[in-house]
């Protein structure tokens, strides 16, 4: 045999080769199926542009269904999948936040007095802050009423305050201001120290199964 009839012989071996391997892939190949517009059911080798966002079948050349594909979710579907997985996600972060509070309370106190101590002892140093700071206001609102006389003899002498004196007024009425406001946020503090310490015994109480 010349190279020439060998190298044709090898092509028409490859040919046939290819020709089989295609053959076997169609007949292999697996039947979709969906459903109209109209309701009907249909299939063929590929689902029309149209319906390829429905849910359809493909089915073998026994019959049997061998896969499902499942409609594409609409903006709204998606969206709300969207929020449950975000509710899901701050579910268990609250979960997790409360086992971790818990995992600390039981580590940290060995009894309620303990927590009770804990307490009195925070009311206590904001107490302390809220003493100091109605003894710097009584200091601020002495300086200011001094400032104030001062500056209303200036007028009664026909006269108009200076300008440092007018700035000295202004300052103190906003430090006792100021004074004031953080004097009103440690008591609510207090409060809140309050709540929050109730909860964590009456919590406590239940994770040591105490009436």
């Amino acid at each position: 045999m010349n190279r020439t009839s060998y190298t044709e012989t090898i092509f028409r071996m490859m040919f046939v080769l290819f020709t089989f391997l295609a053959a076997t892939t169609v007949s292999a190949a697996s039947i979709k199926c969906w459903t109209n517009e109209e309701g009907v059911r249909a299939c063929g080798a590929v689902v029309p542009p149209e319906y390829a966002q429905q849910e359809h079948e493909e089915i073998n050349k026994q019959g049997m269904v061998v896969n499902v594909q499942e409609r594409a979710k609409t903006d709204a579907e998606i969206a709300e999948d969207k929020r449950q997985a975000e509710l899901a996600e701050e579910e268990r972060k609250l979960a997790e936040e409360k086992s971790l509070h818990d995992s600390v309370l039981l580590q940290t106190f060995a009894k309620v007095e303990d927590l009770e101590a804990a307490r009195d002892d925070k009311i206590a140093a904001i107490e302390s802050s809220i003493t100091l700071a109605e003894k710097r206001r009584g200091k601020i609102m002495a300086d200011l009423d001094n400032r104030m006389k001062a500056a209303a003899d200036e007028e009664r002498k026909g006269k108009n305050p200076n300008e440092a004196l007018l700035k000295d007024i202004e300052s103190l009425k906003r430090q006792a201001s100021n004074n004031q406001e953080y004097i009103e946020q440690q008591q609510l503090g207090i409060e809140d120290v309050r709540t929050s310490y109730s909860a964590d015994i009456e919590r406590f109480k239940e994770l040591k199964g105490i009436e």
